[in-house]
């Protein structure tokens, strides 16, 4: 059974003060599968607590339920559950599938304030690389809660979406879904898989680093 969200104080007190400096509202897309996703009320909570932290109107939840079977659910390739999209008023593919617990808390916080700020904060050499993939790459990063070290991992994936339309940065909670971890044969995390497979590697590199493996990726493609 899943409990209840349980957000400290502090943090709830830190999120708000840290909020303040949103300047452009960010759209949440939540698709949930309410009668066989055992994370997803909790992952709603979570959004909704989000936005009740944020100044008034910033934060736009909709929420997409599979037994309804919306056309969103094909239009943006949605397999799993509970998955979250990031965007603000150009659509990318900012995407955590499975809850954004524990570190993954502070992922998705940071990734709300990069969006609404209309930045990319990555180094400019790394940014000029990026701007010049035509192909599509799928970053997947696979994560626990627990992860001290998958947070810049993801966060990376994420900035790299942010960056090019044609790159797909997701987060995956390994736990949650263990036939994909399975697939990839994740043995630890961060675990990186781009474009099935054609790259992947353990641990948590630089910007640099990973900025290189993407372009191998790429060079693939």
């Amino acid at each position: 059974m899943i409990m209840s969200l349980d957000v400290d104080e502090n943090i709830k007190r830190q999120v708000k003060e840290i909020f303040q400096h949103m300047e452009n509202i960010v759209y949440v897309k939540l698709f949930a599968d309410k009668d066989r996703c055992l994370t997803c009320a909790q992952t709603k909570e979570i959004i909704e607590l989000l936005a009740e932290l944020a100044p008034e109107n910033m934060i736009d939840i909709t929420v997409y339920d599979q037994e309804d079977n919306p056309p969103e659910i094909q239009k943006y390739n949605v397999e799993r559950f509970p998955t979250i999209l990031l965007h603000g008023e150009k659509e990318h593919d900012v995407v955590f599938t499975g809850i954004p617990s524990g570190y993954e808390f502070g992922t998705l916080v940071e990734d709300i304030l990069d969006i609404s700020a209309r930045k990319v904060t990555l180094k400019s050499e790394n940014l000029e690389k990026v701007e010049k993939i035509d192909k599509p790459i799928k970053i997947q990063v696979f994560v626990t809660p627990t992860c001290p070290y998958c947070t810049s991992a993801v966060r990376i994936a994420h900035k790299l979406a942010m960056a090019n339309p044609n790159i797909i940065g997701e987060m995956v909670e390994a736990t949650e879904f263990p036939q994909l971890a399975q697939k990839y044969y994740v043995m630890g995390v961060p675990k990186t898989v781009i474009n099935e497979g054609a790259v992947q590697f353990e641990g948590a590199y630089s910007e640099d680093q990973f900025v290189e493996k993407v372009m191998e990726a790429y060079k693939k493609a």
